[in-house]
């Protein structure tokens, strides 16, 4: 009893119809070594929990592998002879139950601590895995199944920012935050129309979302499809960022179709276009226009603006459009 009362105080155990056999280690099919607690969970039922009635006999025993806490970062495990009972007069049979675990799960609440406490620690699912001898995909099940998210905020924002991000292989989610301090909001499973009209509606009162000003979004044409139901008062605004990318790949366009004017391959006009097109990127006031370096492509000492001008000199259509790109970069945030 000495023996079983150690194990079972080194886990945490209370439950007093569980006893310890042995102690055994063993290589599971990873090879990978396990320690085994060996014990037994026996007790006497009184009445059938189907029927009602008090005419229940032992039926065997029933074999169940739990997962425990880790103790010096191994893999710990307990093989559970459950008591199974049968009816006589309904027969049908259950078994002994126990609050080490749940029903139909092999992760021992011991373990599922273990698990919520090394995460508080800002650890990575890979690291927990690890210590606890577990998967990170259980770690991450366990983490999901203790967090509770709250039903809604107290208070929506006057300015908000919709936005999607990639969450799991080619899954879509979607993302609300504040615009002024990036506090979330929510984040829902998908970013289907339905689902976050659904969602507003559903949390917030009228009142509530017309006190919104302004929904910061990217290009996505869906959002601006339904902003105006959801915040009748707000505007919408194109986030900058998508603006300038899209500035970007308008002067992009155009230097290449540029490039494809040009006879002379071997021009130094065409190898500043085709080599050196991250100097159109450059804000204005970052360019180098005094000390001369060595650009690749073209094998020659020139200061960055130099090279600017060649190309926009050159072709006036080009100039125009970088000068475009140029003044939406140089943008007042506030504008």
């Amino acid at each position: 009893m000495s023996l079983t009362n150690s194990i079972l105080c080194l886990f945490e155990i209370t439950d007093p119809n569980l006893i310890v056999t042995g102690i055994s280690k063993e290589r599971c099919s990873t090879n990978q070594r396990i320690h085994v607690v060996h014990a037994t969970l026996s007790y006497q039922l009184l009445k059938c929990p189907h029927c009602g009635h008090k005419s229940l006999i032992k039926n065997g025993t029933h074999m169940s592998h739990l997962r425990l806490g880790t103790l010096s970062g191994g893999r710990y495990e307990m093989h559970l002879k459950r008591q199974r009972y049968q009816c006589k007069d309904c027969s049908k049979t259950c078994g002994a139950k126990t609050k080490l675990v749940n029903r139909n799960e092999t992760f021992t609440h011991n373990i599922k601590h273990q698990v919520i406490v090394l995460a508080r620690d800002m650890l990575t699912s890979k690291e927990i895995a690890k210590l606890c001898g577990i998967s990170p995909s259980s770690v991450q099940r366990i983490l999901n199944a203790n967090i509770h998210l709250a039903y809604r905020v107290k208070h929506l924002p006057e300015n908000l920012c919709f936005d999607e991000f990639r969450s799991c292989n080619h899954w879509m989610s979607f993302n609300c935050c504040d615009a002024v301090s990036h506090r979330r909001i929510v984040t829902l499973k998908d970013r289907l129309s339905k689902d976050i009209i659904d969602y507003f509606e559903a949390r917030f009162s009228v009142q509530e979302r017309a006190q919104v000003q302004s929904v910061t979004i990217d290009m996505n044409a869906e959002y601006g499809s339904f902003i105006h139901r959801l915040f009748p008062n707000a505007a919408t605004i194109i986030d900058r960022f998508h603006i300038i990318q899209l500035a970007g790949r308008a002067l992009d366009n155009e230097r290449t179709q540029t490039i494809r004017t040009i006879q002379d391959k071997h021009s130094r006009i065409y190898h500043i276009l085709k080599s050196q097109w991250r100097l159109f990127h450059l804000d204005e006031i970052k360019v180098n226009d005094s000390k001369a370096v060595y650009l690749r492509g073209i094998n020659e000492y020139m200061t960055q603006q130099n090279a600017i001008d060649l190309a926009l000199d050159a072709f006036p259509r080009f100039r125009s459009v970088y000068q475009t790109y140029q003044g939406i970069c140089h943008t007042p945030k506030g504008c």
